[in-house]
């Protein structure tokens, strides 16, 4: 009987010990857990909503995401720099994945120039990245309203003279210059920007698998920073 309750006694200190040892182990409620490519917001908070047409014209919903990590970029395709960097950048980070892990990430792109952003014209363009990856687009007015719910600013801009690369290099508002890979070059779309640009917030959102912002990633940043982080975003 004496030996039968000091069994019991040794695992019940054994599983304090153990509990114990997760609590104060265990990163606090809203402690940073080392983005590379990211920045946290001061709080997780909800996405906001998300309702467009993909280029076979069925709606998508953020909200149908849900259980898997998501990220969410708005740009478009004439874009000479940071678009197509950023889009490839997604793109080789998703192959750093493994296959059960991308397929717990999905990244929907936004056109914020559906004009001249055709459902044909983004089928073409999105073959330059990864195919999970979704594009959706809608009425200026629709997209330009979803965005503004994201925080993301939106706003044409006329052309200006190309430099001597022959690239119209507009400025976003939370980007800085980089030199264009080849790759870049080769996934920026003839003839861009076109007779106008568009001026807009270039960081992506990153989002938890429950539906929380948890980190905004920066433009240009390195692939395997990236999968790094979307691998936080999928704990």
């Amino acid at each position: 009987m004496r030996r039968r309750l000091l069994q019991v006694l040794t695992g019940l200190l054994i599983g304090l010990a153990m509990v114990a040892g997760i609590f104060f182990l265990a990163p606090p409620p809203g402690a940073d857990p080392g983005w590379e490519a990211s920045s946290p917001p001061p709080n997780p908070y909800p996405a906001p909503a998300l309702e467009l047409e993909d280029l076979q014209g069925e709606t998508v919903n953020l909200a149908s995401f849900r259980g898997r990590a998501a990220v969410v970029f708005f740009g478009f395709s004439n874009c000479p720099d940071v678009c197509p960097a950023t889009l490839l950048n997604l793109s080789r980070a998703l192959d750093e994945l493994s296959n059960r892990e991308q397929d717990r990430v999905q990244v929907l792109f936004v056109t914020v120039d559906p004009e001249r952003d055709t459902p044909e014209r983004l089928d073409d363009w999105m073959e330059n990245f990864h195919p999970s990856i979704v594009a959706l687009r809608g009425e200026r007015e629709e997209v330009w309203d979803v965005a503004r719910g994201w925080g993301v600013h939106a706003a044409i801009v006329p052309r200006a003279d190309p430099d001597s690369d022959g690239h119209d290099h507009h400025a976003h508002g939370d980007h800085a210059d980089a030199t264009l890979t080849p790759e870049v070059r080769a996934a920026v779309a003839p003839g861009a920007p076109g007779e106008y640009s568009v001026d807009h917030s270039a960081r992506s959102f990153v989002i938890d698998r429950s539906g929380r912002v948890v980190a905004l990633m920066a433009p240009f940043s390195d692939y395997r920073a990236m999968a790094h982080d979307l691998r936080l975003a999928l704990r």
